[in-house]
């Protein structure tokens, strides 16, 4: 089977532009597209690359980021698309786990890697060098290797249930299926136009956004770093067809000052995946007259469902129904499947369904049941065949689209010699959906120092990425218990958003 599509677009729209980057004021055709990453694939082989072998891309949104995944195709490498936002410790375990020994880097990020050994650092994106390595006037046509449907294509890392790095593995079939499952449900066309915004080395980002535009012919608008300043000009400048982003990207196009509704007049579909909706920002979009579509995926499944249109405007709480070609069930603690209106974990099945984690045999064992991917998040059906997540089996916070999880994030608060008990729980923010924060029991020396939290902060800045780290402490002389002398989680997240609402109600 031919997995180069890449090549297909090239000869089927070779004068179409395929990517704008505005900020540095470049645009590539598919002809150049394919030209640029067969000129790559050669030079990576010349440098030793061969079939299988990881590669590590280190790089904001740039077409740096495609170039290397479309000659990893050509080549039957692995593209690994690398976390910046994390500290040079975390980078340094993906690293490791992942057996990466080829890295490229962008400038601003260079120091992101200071933990990682510095021959397998190799190149600079942003300069001249990678520019005369893609040149695509200075074409050398590449012999593709020949790949099979479950070789592997990507990794992506995923913080997952452990606080371990978890490399989710998608093979040429899932990836690609994904993309058939995306331009089939949102009838995706050649004269779309989108922007990338979210991250790419989220699947959002990368899989669910840059790769079916691509596939399909159409034209993505790069966004280095999302900018709400400037998110509004460029929509009006580009006039997107579709947007999909991320809650926190719609509530800052709407909070911009300079905001008028005509700005989206250009845009056909609002789709927001990644974390849980914003009903807020839900509820200013359809007095607007305009219906934002929840779309939900995993890391592992990248979109497994969404709520149309016509039904989004009654229900805009759900999920909507699993797409084309994926299969679902929820079921109770024992995995028996239960009745409609019953709460229970959701387990999907389908061709963009990871084929499990590298190198976790043990992982995938419990990951799996039937067949099935277990998602992890506990979620109801209604009569109408639509789902609505409830909660999360796991006890991740997804922030911003970032996951967290709280038990890393305890182990690293703990160790200050200032806590005596730590319990990290995510709280309503209506900006970022979701917001990491800590109840605390200070030591006894916290009592002399009154700008504790300015020293947790900036403890904890220096160990965690930036999004891992409390914004808000609740600071409490003991812990509240459910029945079985345990933390009282949800009481304490109750506790938590009273004290945000209050912090909020403060502000305005």
């Amino acid at each position: 089977m031919n997995f180069d599509w890449i090549k297909t677009r090239a000869v089927s729209h070779p004068n179409k532009v395929a990517v704008i980057d505005p900020l540095k004021g470049t645009e590539w055709t598919y002809e150049q597209l394919n030209t640029r990453a067969e000129n790559l694939a050669n030079y990576l082989s010349e440098q030793g690359i061969k079939q299988g072998d990881r590669i590590g891309v280190f790089v904001p949104n740039d077409i740096a980021v495609i170039d290397h995944f479309l000659a990893s195709i050509k080549m039957g490498a692995v593209f690994v698309p690398m976390n910046w936002r994390l500290k040079p410790i975390e980078i340094a375990r993906v690293v490791e786990d992942a057996g990466i020994e080829f890295i490229v880097y962008a400038t601003n990020h260079l120091d992101r890697l200071s933990e990682v050994a510095s021959e397998y650092i190799k190149y600079n994106v942003d300069e001249a060098e990678y520019q005369t390595i893609v040149n695509p006037n200075l074409h050398k046509p590449f012999k593709n290797t020949a790949v099979k449907p479950d070789d592997l294509a990507m990794l992506i890392y995923t913080s997952g249930s452990t606080g371990h790095p978890k490399g989710v593995m998608h093979t040429h079939q899932s990836y690609t299926n994904n993309i058939y499952n995306e331009i089939l449900s949102w009838n995706i066309t050649d004269d779309f136009v989108t922007f990338a915004s979210a991250p790419m080395f989220h699947v959002v980002g990368f899989n669910d956004v840059v790769l079916p535009m691509l596939m399909i012919g159409g034209t993505v608008i790069i966004e280095r770093y999302f900018n709400p300043q400037t998110i509004n000009e460029w929509i009006v400048k580009y006039r997107p067809t579709i947007l999909i982003m991320i809650p926190t990207m719609y509530y800052a196009i709407i909070a911009d000052p300079r905001f008028k509704p005509e700005m989206l007049e250009s845009v056909e579909m609002f789709v927001a995946g990644g974390s849980p909706p914003l009903p807020a920002v839900q509820n200013v979009f359809q007095k607007m007259g305009k219906i934002i579509i929840n779309g939900y995926g995993l890391t592992e499944a990248p979109l497994l469902s969404f709520n149309k249109q016509m039904y989004a405007e009654q229900r805009p709480e759900t999920i909507g129904r699993p797409v084309m070609n994926v299969k679902h069930k929820i079921v109770n603690d024992q995995l028996e499947e239960v009745e409609v209106g019953e709460i229970g974990e959701l387990l999907v099945s389908g061709l963009n369904v990871t084929t499990g984690y590298w190198n976790l045999p043990e992982e995938n064992e419990k990951a799996f049941s039937n067949g099935y991917f277990r998602t992890g998040d506990l979620a109801v059906e209604n009569e109408f065949g639509e789902l609505t997540i409830v909660n999360r089996l796991k006890e991740l916070i997804i922030t911003g689209g970032e996951n967290v999880l709280p038990s890393e994030v305890e182990s690293v608060l703990s160790k200050h010699p200032l806590i005596r008990t730590a319990i990290v729980l995510g709280y309503d923010n209506p900006q970022f959906g979701e917001s990491v924060s800590a109840a605390i029991i200070l030591n006894p020396d916290a009592l002399n120092i009154d700008n504790y939290e300015e020293v947790l902060n900036e403890y904890m800045l220096k160990n965690l990425a930036g999004y891992k780290t409390p914004k808000l402490y609740l600071t409490l002389d003991e812990l509240p218990q459910n029945s079985v002398g345990k933390p009282d989680k949800l009481e304490l997240t109750r506790m938590m958003n009273e004290k945000a609402r209050e912090l909020f109600t403060q502000k305005i």
